[in-house]
């Protein structure tokens, strides 16, 4: 891993100056965990402005029922309950006195308090993992995030009109799903399949290497196969998404407390690009169990507009979005 980063860096670094000494890195998608949690309470003094010592207080009982909510669905998922948990990002979803939308709640007086604040843990080990990295590498670490939580952060950006939705990163070995509503992630459930499920139907059913089916993958998708050929891949990935179907309609049924999903869905990953993707998450037959309120809308996340500079001017397709947008954290840590 750490030859493998390395090269990757320097690819990186050819056309141009200077040396890479600072990472942002994201903790894996299927690894991390993003809970929103609100806490609501009334005041004994509604008239004296809440100070310093009343927020600090207020965020230390936030973050510690996120973290044992966060500690229960890491048991449940993986039947392990001595991890400890690092928390990689914290952000406000809401704050409100006496109902109203506040920025700061510090030097505000009212009766009624309420935080609804998002939480992104991963476990220990990997975090330790990925400092260790850096420390090899020989680079800093500006921080650990999570990609989730820098797409909900983009779509605020982009459509702030839009606050209920759903995002679905389809990586190369999982399925992330993120339910948001208010603009704040709610839950994350991930699926063990991803865009190299595609790739290995296509090397079993042609009897290729996987590497061999990358490459008719990435042809499939540029339309650079014979008729025959297209057809061929086609098929195998017909195959493929009847597996990655029936494992979103079990993970959606894995959400708890969900009485709605939004039907705005945000789609990124490597798998992004694949239109069958697309096709299925439209379809209604994987989704007549789901409660969705209305027909559901699929877009694409694009790379475009985003706060990043492509040095090495080979950054085109879609699934580069996921890398991409770290850079809303390089925007938060250098705008405050």
């Amino acid at each position: 891993m750490e030859n493998a980063a390395g090269e990757a860096i320097r690819r990186a670094m050819e056309n141009t100056e200077g040396d890479i000494s600072h990472l942002i890195i994201a903790a894996g998608n299927a690894t991390v965990l993003g809970i929103t949690t609100t806490v609501r309470y009334r005041r004994k003094e509604p008239h004296t402005p809440v100070n310093e010592k009343e927020v600090a207080r207020l965020y230390e009982r936030i973050s510690e029922a996120a973290y044992i909510e966060a500690q229960n669905e890491y048991l449940s998922t993986t039947g392990n309950a001595d991890e400890n948990l690092e928390i990689i990002t914290t952000s406000d979803v809401s704050l409100k006195i006496d109902g109203h939308s506040v920025k700061d709640l510090e030097g505000n007086a009212g009766q009624t308090i309420e935080a609804a604040v998002y939480h992104a843990f991963c476990p220990e080990y990997h975090f330790k993992s990925l400092q260790s990295l850096a420390k090899k590498l020989g680079l800093n670490i500006l921080a650990i995030g999570s990609g989730m939580y820098c797409a909900a952060q983009w779509v605020k950006k982009i459509t702030p009109e839009i606050s209920d939705y759903i995002l679905v990163d389809v990586a190369e070995d999982t399925t992330n799903v993120s339910v948001v509503f208010g603009g704040g992630i709610v839950a994350t459930k991930f699926l063990s399949l991803g865009s190299k499920h595609f790739a290995e139907q296509i090397a079993e059913r042609m009897g290729v290497t996987m590497e061999e089916a990358g490459k008719l993958l990435t042809s499939y998708l540029n339309s650079a196969l014979s008729d025959p050929e297209m057809e061929v891949v086609g098929g195998c990935i017909r195959e493929a998404i009847k597996v990655w179907v029936m494992g979103i309609e079990i993970l959606f049924g894995e959400f708890t407390g969900v009485k709605t999903f939004p039907s705005k869905i945000f789609l990124q990953g490597a798998g992004a690009e694949i239109p069958e993707i697309v096709e299925a998450l439209m379809k209604d037959s994987w989704a007549k169990n789901i409660p969705f309120r209305e027909a559901r809308e699929v877009q694409l996340m694009e790379i475009e507009g985003l706060p990043v500079v492509d040095a090495t001017g080979v950054v085109k397709s879609k699934d580069w979005f996921s890398n991409a947008v770290l850079s809303i954290i390089y925007k938060e840590i250098f705008d405050k």
